[in-house]
Protein backbone atom coordinates (compact mmCIF):
# COMPACT_ATOMS: atom_id res chain seq x y z
CA UNK A 1 0.00 0.00 0.00
CA UNK A 2 1.34 3.41 -0.88
CA UNK A 3 0.35 6.90 -2.00
CA UNK A 4 2.07 9.96 -3.41
CA UNK A 5 1.19 13.62 -3.15
CA UNK A 6 2.92 16.63 -4.69
CA UNK A 7 5.36 16.71 -1.74
CA UNK A 8 5.08 13.37 0.04
CA UNK A 9 5.40 9.63 -0.34
CA UNK A 10 3.46 7.30 1.95
CA UNK A 11 4.84 3.75 1.98
CA UNK A 12 4.95 0.54 3.94
CA UNK A 13 7.47 0.37 6.77
CA UNK A 14 10.68 -1.64 6.46
CA UNK A 15 13.27 -2.59 9.07
CA UNK A 16 15.40 0.29 7.80
CA UNK A 17 12.82 2.62 9.43
CA UNK A 18 13.77 1.56 12.97
CA UNK A 19 16.17 4.52 13.45
CA UNK A 20 13.51 6.92 12.11
CA UNK A 21 10.82 5.63 14.47
CA UNK A 22 13.31 5.88 17.31
CA UNK A 23 14.19 9.46 16.30
CA UNK A 24 10.48 10.33 16.19
CA UNK A 25 9.18 8.58 19.28
CA UNK A 26 12.13 9.16 21.58
CA UNK A 27 11.20 12.85 21.63
CA UNK A 28 9.16 13.89 24.69
CA UNK A 29 7.28 16.54 22.68
CA UNK A 30 6.12 13.91 20.14
CA UNK A 31 4.81 11.43 22.74
CA UNK A 32 3.48 14.10 25.12
CA UNK A 33 -0.14 13.06 24.54
CA UNK A 34 0.49 9.33 24.03
CA UNK A 35 0.03 6.63 26.66
CA UNK A 36 3.71 5.61 26.45
CA UNK A 37 6.87 7.45 27.48
CA UNK A 38 9.63 8.25 24.97
CA UNK A 39 10.65 5.00 23.30
CA UNK A 40 14.02 3.29 23.47
CA UNK A 41 15.76 1.94 20.39
CA UNK A 42 14.70 -1.58 21.41
CA UNK A 43 11.06 -0.44 21.65
CA UNK A 44 11.32 1.21 18.22
CA UNK A 45 12.60 -2.14 16.86
CA UNK A 46 9.54 -3.88 18.32
CA UNK A 47 7.13 -1.24 16.96
CA UNK A 48 8.47 -1.49 13.41
CA UNK A 49 8.47 -5.29 13.46
CA UNK A 50 4.85 -5.29 14.71
CA UNK A 51 3.84 -2.90 11.91
CA UNK A 52 5.50 -5.17 9.33
CA UNK A 53 3.93 -8.34 10.78
CA UNK A 54 0.46 -6.76 10.87
CA UNK A 55 0.40 -6.02 7.15
CA UNK A 56 0.45 -9.77 6.42
CA UNK A 57 -2.75 -10.40 8.39
CA UNK A 58 -6.05 -10.78 6.59
CA UNK A 59 -8.18 -8.88 6.99
CA UNK A 60 -5.66 -6.18 7.67
CA UNK A 61 -6.72 -4.31 10.80
CA UNK A 62 -3.56 -2.35 11.66
CA UNK A 63 -2.62 -0.14 8.71
CA UNK A 64 0.39 2.11 9.17
CA UNK A 65 2.54 3.92 6.62
CA UNK A 66 5.77 5.88 6.80
CA UNK A 67 5.58 9.45 5.50
CA UNK A 68 8.57 10.99 3.79
CA UNK A 69 9.49 13.74 1.40
CA UNK A 70 10.21 12.69 -2.18
CA UNK A 71 13.93 12.88 -1.39
CA UNK A 72 13.47 10.16 1.27
CA UNK A 73 13.55 12.41 4.35
CA UNK A 74 11.42 10.72 7.04
CA UNK A 75 8.71 13.01 8.42
CA UNK A 76 6.46 10.72 10.43
CA UNK A 77 3.74 8.12 10.25
CA UNK A 78 0.02 7.79 9.69
CA UNK A 79 -2.08 4.85 10.74
CA UNK A 80 -5.46 3.31 11.45
CA UNK A 81 -6.98 0.46 13.36
CA UNK A 82 -9.74 -0.92 11.13
CA UNK A 83 -12.43 -3.12 12.63
CA UNK A 84 -16.06 -3.82 11.72
CA UNK A 85 -16.32 -0.99 9.19
CA UNK A 86 -14.72 1.63 11.43
CA UNK A 87 -11.22 3.12 11.26
CA UNK A 88 -9.61 4.89 14.21
CA UNK A 89 -6.92 7.17 12.79
CA UNK A 90 -3.63 8.46 14.17
CA UNK A 91 -0.53 10.32 13.06
CA UNK A 92 2.81 11.48 14.44
CA UNK A 93 5.35 13.79 12.79
CA UNK A 94 8.81 15.09 13.54
CA UNK A 95 8.65 18.52 15.25
CA UNK A 96 10.45 20.25 12.38
CA UNK A 97 7.59 19.07 10.11
CA UNK A 98 4.89 20.64 12.30
CA UNK A 99 3.02 23.64 10.90
CA UNK A 100 3.90 22.94 7.25
CA UNK A 101 0.75 21.10 6.19
CA UNK A 102 2.47 17.72 5.88
CA UNK A 103 0.12 15.93 8.29
CA UNK A 104 -2.97 17.25 6.51
CA UNK A 105 -1.54 16.29 3.12
CA UNK A 106 -0.53 12.84 4.35
CA UNK A 107 -3.91 12.11 5.93
CA UNK A 108 -5.74 13.25 2.78
CA UNK A 109 -3.69 10.71 0.83
CA UNK A 110 -4.01 7.99 3.47
CA UNK A 111 -7.75 8.02 4.19
CA UNK A 112 -8.89 6.90 0.71
CA UNK A 113 -6.62 3.85 1.00
CA UNK A 114 -8.84 2.56 3.81
CA UNK A 115 -11.91 2.12 1.63
CA UNK A 116 -15.47 2.76 2.72
CA UNK A 117 -15.22 2.82 6.51
CA UNK A 118 -16.50 5.12 9.22
CA UNK A 119 -13.67 7.37 10.36
CA UNK A 120 -12.78 8.53 13.85
CA UNK A 121 -9.96 10.49 15.45
CA UNK A 122 -9.66 10.42 19.25
CA UNK A 123 -7.16 12.65 21.03
CA UNK A 124 -6.28 14.32 24.29
CA UNK A 125 -8.22 17.62 24.31
CA UNK A 126 -4.98 19.49 25.12
CA UNK A 127 -3.49 18.28 21.82
CA UNK A 128 -4.63 21.22 19.73
CA UNK A 129 -2.57 20.12 16.72
CA UNK A 130 -4.51 16.85 16.49
CA UNK A 131 -8.00 18.25 16.84
CA UNK A 132 -7.28 21.16 14.50
CA UNK A 133 -6.07 18.64 11.91
CA UNK A 134 -9.28 16.64 12.37
CA UNK A 135 -11.30 19.79 11.72
CA UNK A 136 -9.23 20.69 8.63
CA UNK A 137 -9.98 17.23 7.26
CA UNK A 138 -13.73 17.79 7.69
CA UNK A 139 -14.26 15.78 10.88
CA UNK A 140 -16.80 17.04 13.41
CA UNK A 141 -16.55 16.91 17.18
CA UNK A 142 -18.72 14.13 18.57
CA UNK A 143 -17.80 14.13 22.24
CA UNK A 144 -15.58 15.59 24.90
CA UNK A 145 -15.18 13.64 28.12
CA UNK A 146 -13.09 14.92 31.01
CA UNK A 147 -10.86 12.72 33.18
CA UNK A 148 -11.28 9.50 31.19
CA UNK A 149 -8.03 7.81 32.18
CA UNK A 150 -4.80 8.30 34.02
CA UNK A 151 -1.79 8.69 31.73
CA UNK A 152 1.73 9.40 32.93
CA UNK A 153 0.47 10.34 36.39
CA UNK A 154 -2.29 12.73 35.36
CA UNK A 155 -5.96 12.39 34.49
CA UNK A 156 -6.68 13.24 30.87
CA UNK A 157 -9.80 13.71 28.80
CA UNK A 158 -10.89 12.29 25.48
CA UNK A 159 -11.96 14.33 22.47
CA UNK A 160 -13.60 12.31 19.67
CA UNK A 161 -14.06 13.50 16.10
CA UNK A 162 -15.97 11.62 13.41
CA UNK A 163 -16.30 12.20 9.70
CA UNK A 164 -19.64 13.88 9.09
CA UNK A 165 -20.48 11.98 5.89
CA UNK A 166 -18.77 9.68 3.42
CA UNK A 167 -19.69 12.09 0.61
CA UNK A 168 -17.37 14.66 2.24
CA UNK A 169 -14.46 12.24 1.88
CA UNK A 170 -15.32 11.38 -1.72
CA UNK A 171 -15.58 15.05 -2.66
CA UNK A 172 -12.46 16.19 -0.84
CA UNK A 173 -10.16 13.20 -0.99
CA UNK A 174 -11.20 10.91 -3.84
CA UNK A 175 -12.68 7.42 -3.86
CA UNK A 176 -11.27 4.78 -1.52
CA UNK A 177 -9.36 1.83 -2.93
CA UNK A 178 -9.71 -0.56 0.00
CA UNK A 179 -7.15 -2.29 2.11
Amino acid sequence: MHARTPRLALREFTTSDIPSIYALESLPEVVRYQTWPPRTLAEAWTVVHEIIANRERSPRQHVELAVELHDGTFLGRVGAWVDEGKASLWFAFMPDAWGRGYATEAMRAFIPLLGRVKLEIECDPRNTGSWKLAERLGFVKESLTENVKEVKGEWVGSLVYKMAAWSKIENDLGHGTGI
